[in-house]
């Protein structure tokens, strides 16, 4: 301190004269300064990982493309935040100024989508009031789903979504007089009632704020029933329990869906995040170890075969598939790594490891009229030794594109956000080239080969779907299907590429104009046709998926941010926490 005095004296500054005491406080405060400064951590988020992080960067599919997009950069988060419960994830892109004109366009359409959805729920009040579906056509209802409401429940948090607030609270109203300890049937199907049932009560509770409290209360009376479906040798849940028999130690069963099994993390960790009982995070995170310790002791190491004998478990199977019956055990390993806040690497490692044989086994680009640079996603069979591909499409497979855009912005990969994209456009693609404007439920389509020409040579073929570059069409019908749109959607939102909005709009028009009927909207039997037929059947997810889907892509970004909300399989939103329970 002397020191710095006399060179202020050497400079021709003349100081206050101070006290020995005056000086050392001073040096006291100078060395706290400096201590501060230096040692103590940022509250700065870290950087992202780079794109080497991607598990595709080292040979696997899409590395060493020619063409690799910018990966639209995520806004940091503010650095005056005081949230604790911010996401340390930035999903969404960083959106510009909307014009005036771009805002009117955009707000007709989505007026257009709730004037849907505000339809099809009259259609339901009126026609099939606390039951599980209406018949869009009759006007009869039905309840597959144990004849709880599923519509009602699961339409709730898309009513408050929409701002049509009368509604959700007449629905909350009816909700209090479901008593969810007390199946209407024997048997209750644990996969279905937990994303529709318990999603949908989760979601509503999240979305509105949690401002209304029997959405919680609902959720965990539900919630202890199916966890009694967890009370096996292993803790792997039965499928399908029957309640009356919990006296009784539950069996478990071979031939099991890898979906039942591997797609109920989301809803029971926000379940136990919300409620503080711990036992509903334990209880997933125990057949998350046995999906981990199995996934690289399958026919193909880093996938599930697409049944499970859950007594073990052990996973014998030789068919592997992204569609029906797994694929949202693959779409809950990125999105449970954003609900835990990153707390935890299980789930993204498990993702990462996935990413390598499916985009290897599964993905393949298509023979197409015109050479469209998209992929598919086929199903396997491993039975052989080598995998062999059946380029079989499913509709359902449609959310891997999605998937793999939220991955890419969790690991920052330029490259797997450029497989997303073709991912996400070989969807669009199936819708523009049907004579309905609707992609069929199930088609196959040639594969390029991995070497010559990929010319489409079919032209004068004019077989059923042949005209459209597909080479058989196994299931042409419509069921108000979400999973292409859900793709659509996380493109728009993680690039901000407003042509992702259009191609939703021109994938809307056919799919208003020809499932509309005085009641509701119905599934169509033929999308090959240009007028396809009605059949009588409207699924709960039409109005929490597919119409929820349609009106958030024309909504502000802000509406549901990805960077704020984890969407389940049944695009119920649930809010990101910052902690793990432990």
């Amino acid at each position: 301190m002397n020191r710095a005095l006399r060179r202020l004296q050497r400079y021709g500054v003349a100081p206050p004269t101070l006290s020995t005491r005056q000086i050392r406080y001073i040096a006291f405060a100078i060395f706290v300064l400096v201590i501060y400064t230096v040692f103590i951590p940022s509250h700065e988020p870290p950087p992202p990982p780079p794109s080497s992080s991607s598990p595709l960067d080292n040979g696997g599919f899409g590395a060493g493309e020619d063409f690799v997009p910018p990966t639209p950069k995520p806004p940091p988060p503010s650095k005056g935040s005081s949230n604790k419960n911010a996401s340390p994830f930035r999903i969404q892109a960083k959106f510009g100024t909307e014009t005036a004109a771009a805002k009117g366009i955009r707000l007709e359409r989505q007026k257009e989508v709730k004037e849907a959805f505000i339809h099809a729920w009259e259609g339901y009040k009126k026609h099939a009031w606390l039951h599980d579906e209406v018949l869009p056509i009759s006007g009869g209802y039905k309840d597959p789903f144990v004849g709880w409401a599923a519509t009602l429940v699961d339409g709730l948090d898309t009513l408050y979504i929409m701002g049509l607030q009368e509604e959700f609270e007449y629905a909350l109203e009816a909700l209090e007089s479901i008593d969810f300890s007390k199946p209407n049937v024997e048997r209750v199907p644990v996969f279905e009632t937990t994303i529709r049932y318990l999603g949908g009560m989760l979601g509503a509770y999240d979305i509105s704020g949690g401002k209304y409290p029997i959405l919680l209360e609902k959720a965990d009376q539900l919630g202890e029933l199916l966890f009694r479906a967890f009370n096996t040798a292993n803790g792997i849940p039965v499928p399908y329990y029957f309640w009356r028999k919990e006296d009784k130690k539950l069996q478990g069963e071979t031939n099991v869906l890898i979906a039942q099994m591997g797609s109920l993390s989301l809803e029971f960790t926000r379940l136990a995040q919300l409620t503080g009982k711990k036992r509903y995070f334990d209880g997933i995170s125990r057949i998350t170890g046995y999906l981990d310790q199995a996934q690289n002791h399958t026919l193909i190491p880093g996938l599930w075969p697409w049944t499970v004998d859950t007594t073990g478990p052990d996973f014998p199977s030789a068919t592997f598939t992204l569609g029906a019956w797994a694929d949202s055990l693959y779409e809950y390993l990125p999105k449970e790594h954003i609900l835990l806040g990153g707390k935890s690497d299980q789930y993204l490692r498990m993702y990462n490891t996935a990413l390598v044989p499916a985009s290897e086994y599964h993905f393949f680009k298509p023979k197409t009229p015109g050479d469209q640079d998209i992929l598919f996603t086929g199903k396997v069979e491993a039975s052989s030794g080598s995998p062999v591909l059946s380029t079989e499409v499913q509709h359902l497979g449609c959310f891997v594109g999605g998937m793999v855009g939220l991955g890419a912005r969790i690991n920052d990969s330029p490259s797997e956000l450029a497989m997303a994209i073709r991912l996400s456009d070989s969807c669009y693609w199936a819708y523009t080239n049907t004579a309905s404007g609707i992609m069929p439920e199930v088609f196959y389509i040639d594969q390029c080969p991995a070497e010559g020409s990929c010319t489409w040579t079919d032209e004068e073929k004019t077989g059923l779907g042949k005209q459209y570059g597909f080479t058989r069409v196994d299931d042409s019908t419509y069921q108000l299907r979400p999973e292409a749109i859900e793709s659509i959607f996380i493109m728009w939102r993680i690039t901000g590429d407003p042509e992702w909005m259009e191609k939703g709009w021109r994938m809307w028009q056919p799919i208003a104009n020809h499932t509309r009927t005085e009641i509701a909207n119905a599934r169509l039997r033929d999308v090959t046709s240009v007028s396809p037929k009605q059949e009588d059947g409207m699924e709960s997810f039409w109005l929490t998926e597919t119409l929820k889907y349609f009106y958030l892509l024309f909504s502000e970004p802000g509406t549901v941010s990805l960077d704020e909300f984890v969407l389940n399989t049944e695009a119920h939103p649930f809010r990101q926490r910052d902690h793990l329970l432990t």
